[in-house]
C-alpha cells in the first residue's frame, strides 16, 4: 500500500497464506473451484496447475492483486494497494467466498501467515541513512565492542508479539536497489529508503472464521512497527 502520512512515503507489498493438510478431493474440482471465483467476479483470469489454480487481475501477470487455492493451502496477494485496508478488505473477502463454494470443503487451517514488505523513501543518502539506523539500534557499548566504521547493517530479529510469532527483517536500500525485493514498480524506488520485511505468524488453536481477525491484528501490528520504527530514526 502506498500510505501517506504527513510527508511519509510507505509503499508495501502484502501475501497472506492459510495452510491445511494436503486435500486430494481439491484435485477433483479445481475447474469447478477456478469457475466459481471467476462467476462471483472476484478475479477474471487464472491458471490451473497440477496442484494449484492461480488468480490474477491481468492475463498471465498480477499487475495489482492476485490468489491462489491450492490442495495445501490458499491465499491473496496485493502489490501497493491505494489505501490502508484494501488487502484485509479484499483477502478477506477471498477467503469468506472460498468458504462458501459448494463443491470443496477447505480443510481446518494448521498455519495462518502474513508477510508484509514495506518500502520507505527518502532524501537523505544511504551514508546518512544506514548512521541513523545504526546509531538508533545500537548503544555505545555495542558499538565499541564491533569496532571499525559502520558501513551497512541489517536488522534480523525474532519476536512473540499478542498471538503471533514475528519474523522481522530489515535496513537501509541504496538507491533502486528495493526493486530487486518487491515485485511491482514505482517512481520512489529511485530513491534511498529503509525496508522492512515482516512475517506474523501462528500454528495452533485456528479456525477458519478467526482468519479475517487474524488478518486485521496483524496487519495492524505490521504498519505500527513500521511507524515507530521510522519515526523513531527520524525518517
Amino acid at each position: 500500500m502506498a500510505k501517506k502520512d504527513k510527508d511519509k512515503i510507505m509503499l508495501a507489498e502484502h501475501l497472506v497464506e492459510i495452510r491445511h493438510e494436503a486435500s486430494g478431493t481439491f484435485l477433483d474440482v479445481r475447474g469447478y473451484v477456478a469457475d466459481y471465483i471467476r462467476e462471483k467476479k472476484l478475479f477474471r483470469h487464472w491458471n490451473i496447475g497440477p496442484n494449484l489454480i492461480n488468480f490474477q487481475d491481468m492475463e498471465g501477470e498480477i499487475k495489482k492483486e492476485g490468489a491462489f487455492v491450492g490442495y495445501k493451502n490458499a491465499g491473496y496477494i496485493v502489490y501497493n494497494a491505494d489505501t490502508k485496508n484494501y488487502f484485509t478488505d479484499k483477502a478477506s473477502a477471498f477467503w469468506k467466498t472460498l468458504l462458501e463454494n459448494a463443491h470443496y470443503k477447505v480443510p481446518d487451517p494448521t498455519r495462518f501467515g502474513v508477510r508484509t514488505k514495506i518500502f520507505i523513501p527518502t532524501s537523505l543518502k544511504f551514508k546518512e541513512l544506514s548512521k541513523l539506523l545504526f546509531d538508533t539500534f545500537y548503544t555505545e557499548k555495542a558499538k565499541k565492542i564491533i569496532g571499525g566504521k559502520e558501513k551497512d547493517l541489517q536488522l534480523v530479529v525474532d519476536l512473540a508479539e499478542g498471538q503471533f510469532e514475528v519474523k522481522l527483517h530489515g535496513g537501509p536500500m541504496h538507491e533502486d536497489e528495493v526493486e530487486k525485493h518487491l515485485n511491482f514498480k514505482s517512481e520512489h524506488f529511485s530513491k534511498c529508503g529503509v525496508y522492512l520485511d515482516l512475517d506474523y505468524y501462528k500454528t495452533e488453536n485456528l479456525s477458519h472464521k478467526d482468519i479475517p481477525k487474524l488478518l486485521k491484528e496483524a496487519i495492524g501490528y505490521s504498519w505500527l512497527k513500521a511507524e515507530r520504527i521510522t519515526s523513531e530514526i527520524g525518517v
